[in-house]
């Protein structure tokens, strides 16, 4: 990316022309680094989770070059120590570049210099424009800034063939000092490394451009969003043992909004990046979009343990623990997630479970619950076992399949149809009793 957005014309005229003659170089950006290693905003701090660009053109191997979210947030902690940091509780900070080449400057400087022969140099400059969107989001996974910052940066560059002149730096404002070829021969600057320098030096005005959308922001409302987000860190006991655990919110790539929370496990304090142990889903939209706690299980404790959260004005505040008895039947009626690796893993321990709540919970659940209540209780049964029935046909296809064609292993599609047949034949007799007593 770092070198397309310099323009590949301007790249490449420059390299081919001076290998055998001179040439100078330059960069200036409408955006300048600040160079304030002491910038702060408070207490708070930010990191950048997630970068998208947008080309208005693609050119082969592009992808080679572009920028990763990961670049983006190691440069922005060298830049600015006091405002990026990889800490959990830094404020996450979504940034997404829409660039635009234009290097008709470049064209026209080749052909003039041409017409001369080489002997006389035209400057001629490629200009890469950018619109930077930085989207700030405080702990509930809310927008607080979805700003953008505007800069132009401009390549410039001269060449001639036959003669010294191109060697003279190439006139106009330079934001670095300027390359210079005699030859072919370096004279000044790195006129081979433009990689390196320019790429390094865009990366910088993006960053500025990103700090110029968090200066824009309220510094007391950044403070308690900061504050927020550090109170969601916590320590929790499991099985005797002590997790961290973090409460975030899981934000929709189609809405940008945010949809459910996740409690985050970790054996040790984490840092941004961290792989957790364990995560489950402890909160979601009701019907009305209002926030509503659930039961997120862990399969790997010794006994049956949910996390989920205590809430605070209408929010997802807390993460709680607590050991479960009787397994509550509502929980376990739908199909699980089999979209993981360990889906069979997954639907095994959810059918262990799903028997406990037969045994244990079904009797309570036909005495407490309205008869509409256990109607809906029976929907919901009914359209699993019908979910349940065509995942166990179409990996039992699947496996066939396999064995046909001699291609893959059939087995883990075999253990996954025979363990949705098995949760089918517990979920019968819940069904009929549901349905006699809703009857009655």
């Amino acid at each position: 990316m770092r070198i397309r957005q310099l323009s590949i014309t301007a790249v490449v005229l420059f390299i081919v022309m001076s290998m055998g003659g001179c040439a100078s170089q330059r960069v200036a950006s409408t955006l300048k680094p600040s160079g304030d290693t002491q910038l702060n905003l408070g207490q708070t701090r930010f990191s950048i989770i997630s970068y998208t660009d947008v080309y208005d053109k693609v050119y082969p191997g592009m992808e080679d070059y572009r920028l990763t979210t990961q670049q983006l947030q190691e440069r922005a902690k060298v830049l600015y120590p006091g405002l990026f940091s990889d800490d959990w509780t830094a404020l996450p900070v979504m940034v997404k570049a829409e660039i635009k080449n234009d290097s008709s400057g470049m064209q026209r400087a080749g052909m003039l210099t041409g017409l001369t022969l080489g002997i006389i140099p035209f400057s001629g400059a490629a200009i890469t424009s950018h619109k930077i969107t930085t989207d700030v989001r405080n702990a509930l996974g809310e927008s607080m800034a979805d700003n953008t910052a505007n800069f132009d940066v401009e390549f410039a560059t001269w060449v001639s063939l036959l003669g010294p002149f191109g060697s003279f730096p190439v006139p106009g404002q330079a934001d670095l000092p300027r390359d210079t070829v005699f030859l072919g021969i370096p004279v000044s600057g790195e006129p081979y490394d433009v990689k390196k320098k320019y790429g390094t030096y865009n990366t910088d005005i993006m960053i500025e451009a990103v700090v110029t959308t968090l200066r824009s922001i309220d510094t007391a409302s950044l403070e308690a969003a900061h504050r927020a987000r550090l109170s969601r860190l916590q320590q929790v006991s499991i099985d005797g043992n002590t997790y961290w655990s973090y409460l975030a919110p899981n934000i929709s790539q189609e809405s940008g909004k945010p949809v459910s929370f996740l409690a985050l496990l970790y054996p040790e304090k984490p840092d941004r990046g961290t792989k957790p142990h364990a995560q489950v889903i402890v909160a979601r939209h009701d019907e009305n979009g209002t926030w509503k706690p659930v039961n997120g299980y862990l399969h790997s404790a010794s006994n049956l343990t949910a996390l989920s959260v205590l809430m605070n004005n209408g929010a997802p505040a807390k993460v709680v623990v607590k050991v479960v008895e009787e397994p509550p039947l509502e929980d376990f009626i739908d199909t699980p997630d089999l979209s993981s690796p360990d889906r069979a893993e997954t639907m095994r321990w959810s059918n262990g479970v799903l028997l406990q709540a037969k045994n244990r919970s079904l009797a309570n659940v036909l005495k407490e619950k309205s008869g509409v209540d256990l109607l809906d209780l029976v929907t919901r049964i009914e359209k699993s076992i019908l979910d349940l029935n065509e995942q166990s046909e179409r990996a039992k296809d699947r496996a066939q399949t396999m064995v046909e064609k001699g291609e893959g292993d059939p087995a883990p599609d075999r253990e996954l149809s025979i363990l949705c047949r098995q949760r089918i034949e517990v979920l019968k007799p819940i069904l009929a009793a549901l349905k006699q007593e809703a009857a009655l």
